[in-house]
């Protein structure tokens, strides 16, 4: 294969899930291939788009946490009516608001760059390269375009990028909704979500426990807070106190230094029996996921598929916001999730997990992708599809 292969990929910062998708796809081809030239652009960051129409960018990034975090309801209600839209209609709030102010400079990036290949992190970007190519712009129609199905379930507009030649679903279950949105199955790849390399490498589990400074020997339950504060940490903290199974807590708050400060107050007046290895920012996931033998936690598409790699079933709360509701319906049917309800008891849930995680874990063998990003990043550098699980 002569000259450099060109690698577009379009994000957006709506969450952290896609760029973080977008840096996995990245890091691979630059890793693996030495002729690859990769070209990253956020639509609602980059170029003239955010200059022309700040507000869509502020929609996607401010506006989408806002509503979440005050408006979950009303947030989710809507969200259940754009899924329930009819697919044959054309979409003008949406082409209006979002698509045709970054439309101009995705063209111009497009015809500038001439990629041999582009990766869609996003619905919107793919709508914009459906669009390209059913106007016949060249450079859109010769490169290889593939995008991603995020969550476990097909997301509302995805019947507007019918035009790329791929398109990546995490599992095998979304035939009848791709078709339903007009999509050629020949065009459906299973590969599933892509991961950053270390959460697919394997990392035994007491070595793991070693590298944390926590006993090696027993049972680990993982919490993450997410960006958005879902649930109410310390209070499952010490409902954990109630649990039959004897085991350890690492517990990663992120960026929230009120939680920390919180736990580890109760955890100096002896609120907390377990022990508890209380943690802020960490960029060791990876590790604390392969010492663990649950999660307890949100569930995104990029996270659950984090955790499944590394073999951890999840529990999470109940109360979720768009996609991660419907994550939560999909993955408990699968049999790798249960769900806190508001009335839960979530220690007898860490119990049946603890007790039953075996199961859990032939259940996790049949849903997990730990090699989606090398699969979908050979893809995107070769043409040719290959598996490997």
């Amino acid at each position: 294969m002569g000259g450099r292969i060109k690698v577009l990929i379009l994000t957006v910062s709506a969450g952290e899930g896609h760029n973080s998708m977008s840096r996995a796809i990245s890091n691979y081809l630059k890793d693996t291939y030495k002729d690859v030239e990769i070209k990253q652009v956020d639509l609602f960051k980059d170029g003239t788009m955010m200059a022309k129409k700040k507000q869509a960018g502020w929609m996607v990034n401010d506006g989408y946490f806002t509503l979440v975090k005050y408006f979950i309801k009303i947030a989710n209600s809507q969200f259940e009516r754009l899924k329930r839209r009819d697919v044959t209609k054309d979409a003008f709030t949406l082409r209006n608001t979002f698509i045709k102010p970054a439309r101009p400079y995705v063209e111009e990036v497009i015809n500038e760059f001439k990629p041999d290949a582009v990766f869609c992190a996003h619905t919107f970007a793919a709508i914009i390269l459906s669009d390209l190519r059913k106007e016949g712009n060249k450079n859109a129609l010769n490169a290889r375009v593939v995008t991603v199905v995020s969550d476990f379930d097909v997301a509302p507009y995805t019947e507007l990028l019918t035009e790329i030649d791929y398109i990546i679903t995490p599992t095998d279950d979304f035939d009848e909704d791709l078709l339903r949105r007009g999509f050629d199955l020949s065009k459906r790849i299973s590969l599933g979500i892509p991961i950053q390399a270390k959460f697919g490498l394997y990392i035994d589990q007491k070595e793991a426990r070693r590298m944390l400074g926590i006993d090696e020997n027993k049972d680990t339950v993982m919490l993450m807070s997410g960006g958005v504060g879902f649930g109410n940490t310390a209070k499952v903290v010490l409902n954990l106190n109630k649990c039959q199974h004897d085991f350890q807590i690492v517990c990663v708050c992120g960026r929230n230094e009120k939680l920390k400060k919180q736990l580890e107050s109760l955890k100096e007046r002896g609120k907390i029996k377990k022990y508890i290895k209380i943690l802020g920012f960490a960029n060791n996931v990876d590790v604390i996921m392969s010492a663990s033998n649950v999660l307890i936690g949100k569930l995104g598409g990029l996270s659950t598929s984090e955790a499944f790699s590394k073999y951890l079933p999840v529990i999470s709360y109940k109360k979720l916001p768009f996609q991660e509701y419907d994550n939560m319906l999909y993955l408990k049917k699968k049999n790798v999730c249960e769900c806190i309800t508001k009335n839960g008891k979530i220690y007898e849930l860490v119990d049946m997990v603890l007790e039953n995680k075996d199961k859990y874990y032939e259940h996790l063998d049949k849903i997990r992708r730990p090699n989606a990003t090398k699969n979908i990043g050979d893809l995107l550098y070769s043409g040719k599809v290959s598996f490997q699980n």
